[in-house]
């Protein structure tokens, strides 16, 4: 029965499918919509104002050799009720008027000098005009010293959907990414429902949200969901880490033969050693991150050695040559970074590659999925057909014999049932009639054992696990009352089923020896139905 539920699942997929695509298109259209009508919006009538650039006016003093840079202006009109935002990359950030302190942020720990980058929101109190704003900015490390700064000025919320609408691009398709990442886990979740064991799309789809996670911590959307650097910085380094190991696993389910068993477990130590030496004071986040981006550039370039040596075991040339052209963006947005760690460097490089594997790896692994779930639901049928008896939906003696192997025999009882009269209706009225007995007598067995096998023309057995003496016999009992119930309702066709059981004995050696115990004591109570039987008025 629970064959036959899949075959409905699996029969109505297309349509499903299909509609599923269409209310994707819905909601499509339905976005595309409301982009565009928020894009028609002026400021005024959603209720925020625009920020506007404030970069003069302002005056600096700055010390390269105490990396410190500090800015100040007279506080006019225009800045009362809003706020001064700026970006600020590994930075301690107070904010005075005159000497009395309205803004401050940054604390140091052992184990990361770096108090966080990022966007400073800072509120000009409402008796401060004609009075002096200054900044102080401490850096962190040395290279990250600059003394060029984008100032806005505006209200909060005003400045909050500036920053918002910069990073547009970046979300859409960080937000795609999360969504194909999704798709993929779930394709991986239908197959291993339908025992299809492959773990390519499980792999990319991590490898997917892995990216996304990473890539969303330099945003300021990150920064209004978790406001704390360490957190930042934690989950930064988890998901950087994480990207060399879920591309050899991945690497590994689309190639014949390939493994990097010693090439992730160095990767995990080498993740483990440095995550130490962080966390105990020895070495700081960013100190160990050129190390690391380095080992991993080197990790990568062996993989890609890796693929080229063994291109003949590749099983889609499509999907290696995607993935060469991933490891190779992703490569030199390593480099840059490397080169250049401020805010300039964005992941569009590694972005645009696994965007284009993404791709194609779905391309491929739907068609993929597609056949291999034909292919399960055409092998489900044929076990079906060969294991299920096909006038009654029970298993026949095939499943009996290919099932009850799977069962420890100390475990096991059987019931062996019998159908009297099934001749006599065949003879006198007609095989159809023998058919509706055997329907009938089979609905009743179904509804008192869990376990049955129709093993010949009037013959079944019944499989229970683990089940004492008293449980089959008031089993047998219950199957005698519901022939009683059933014969005295006046149906045409009156149903006799003879029941015999037996249970695992010390010195059986197969099933067969309870087996022929079950049929005997059958046996006893057939000439026993007989005896009572109406069917002898009949004739």
């Amino acid at each position: 029965m629970v064959l036959s539920g899949n075959e409905v699942h699996i029969m109505f997929g297309k349509f499903k499918l299909k509609r599923n695509y269409f209310i994707l298109l819905i909601l499509a259209a339905f976005l595309l919509f409301q982009s565009v009508l928020l894009g028609g919006l002026s400021s005024d009538m959603i209720q925020l104002d625009n920020p506007v650039s404030f970069n003069d006016g302002w005056s600096l003093k700055a010390s390269e050799f105490t990396d410190t840079v500090a800015i100040s202006r007279t506080v006019t009109d225009e800045m009362l009720g809003n706020v001064v935002c700026f970006f600020a990359y590994d930075a301690f950030v107070d904010a005075f008027v005159d000497d009395e302190p309205i803004y401050h942020f940054g604390e140091s720990h052992s184990y990361l000098m770096s108090p966080g980058s990022l966007w400073h929101m800072i509120d000009i109190p409402e008796n401060s005009i004609g009075r002096t704003l200054t900044v102080e900015i401490r850096y962190a490390y040395d290279g990250k010293y600059t003394t060029e700064f984008d100032i806005l000025l505006g209200g909060s919320g005003g400045v909050i959907l500036t920053l918002l609408r910069r990073e547009a691009l970046d979300l859409s398709v960080n937000f795609l990414m999360l969504v194909l990442g999704v798709i993929l886990c779930v394709i991986f979740a239908l197959q291993l429902k339908n025992g299809i064991h492959s773990e390519n799309c499980l792999y990319l789809g991590l490898l997917s949200l892995c990216f996304v996670f990473w890539t969303n911590n330099n945003l300021f959307f990150t920064q209004l969901i978790f406001p704390y650097s360490a957190l930042q910085y934690f989950s930064y380094y988890f998901f950087l880490s994480m990207l060399p190991l879920l591309l050899m696993c991945y690497l590994e389910t689309i190639t014949d033969g390939l493994r990097f068993n010693m090439l992730f477990w160095i990767h995990l130590a080498l993740c483990a050693a440095i995550t130490f030496s962080q966390l105990s004071g020895i070495a700081e986040f960013t100190e160990t991150l050129p190390v690391f981006l380095l080992y991993s550039g080197v990790e990568m370039v062996f993989v890609i050695l890796r693929l080229v040596k063994n291109r003949k075991s590749y099983r889609n040339p499509l999907l290696v040559g995607a993935f060469i052209v991933m490891v190779v963006c992703i490569l030199i947005n390593a480099v840059l970074y490397l080169f250049s760690q401020t805010k300039g460097v964005s992941t569009t490089m590694a972005k645009l590659g696994i965007s284009i594997y993404l791709i194609v790896s779905i391309y491929v692994s739907l068609s993929s999925v597609i056949t291999d779930l034909a292919e399960v639901k055409h092998s489900k049928l044929l076990r079906k057909i060969a294991f299920t008896d096909s006038l009654t939906q029970v298993g026949n003696r095939y499943a009996f014999n290919y099932n009850i192997n799977e069962i420890p025999l100390n475990d096991l009882s059987l019931f062996s049932l019998d159908i009297n009269n099934l001749k006599y209706y065949n003879d006198t009225f007609g095989h159809a009639c023998g058919d509706t007995l055997i329907c009938e007598a089979t609905k009743m067995l179904n509804e008192v054992f869990s376990n049955l096998y129709r093993t010949g023309g009037d013959e079944f057995i019944a499989v229970e696990i683990k089940n004492a003496a008293e449980h089959l016999q008031y089993l047998k009992d219950e199957l005698n009352a519901k022939m009683t119930e059933y014969n005295g309702e006046g149906h045409d066709v009156l149903v006799e089923i003879a029941c015999g059981y037996s249970t695992y004995c010390e010195g059986d050696v197969s099933y067969e020896d309870i087996l022929k115990r079950a049929d005997l004591e059958m046996y006893h109570d057939k000439g026993r139905l007989k005896k009572a039987s109406r069917i002898k008025s009949i004739r």
